[in-house]
């Protein structure tokens, strides 16, 4: 599959136990469990899909054959989301894509120790946010009395 950069519309923000994409061009949001956070982080630091299927057996409880078939599918859905993008040449994925992370202080590796795995998810709502708010000042936006 070689390499996938992030869209530069996304917008990534950490939770406790998994994660939220915003793509600001859709308006739609997903949410991520805590292996697809897991992957998104690798996406993110600019690893290739090989590199980070290998990353993913080494940090969690998981076949190879499993791996492969559950993130082969969760990259691809993804891509049909238009949250990543395929990139052919292997540059990095912030350097290409420009795409946005917030609420985490740079990318957090997965664990040492050996966790459990599930099919990481990728959870589409039903509904676009009507309006997306990038600063909490907007002007434009009344304040509260």
């Amino acid at each position: 599959m070689g390499w996938l950069l992030i869209h530069p519309e996304v917008v990534y923000t950490d939770l406790e136990d998994g994660g939220v994409l915003l793509h600001l061009e859709t308006k739609f949001y997903y949410s991520l469990n805590d292996v697809g956070q897991g992957i998104w982080r690798l996406l993110d630091s600019g690893e290739n899909v090989e590199e980070l299927i290998q990353k993913v057996i080494a940090d969690y409880e998981v076949e190879e054959w499993d791996a492969s078939a559950g993130i082969s599918k969760f990259l691809l859905e993804l891509e049909r989301e238009q949250l990543v993008i395929p990139h052919q040449e292997g540059m990095g994925v912030r350097a290409m894509a420009g795409g946005r992370s917030e609420g985490s202080a740079g990318t957090k590796a997965l664990s040492a120790k050996k966790k459990p795995f599930s099919e990481p998810e990728l959870i589409k709502h039903d509904e676009p946010l009507h309006e997306v708010v990038m600063n909490p000042f907007d002007p434009q936006l009344p304040l509260a009395e």
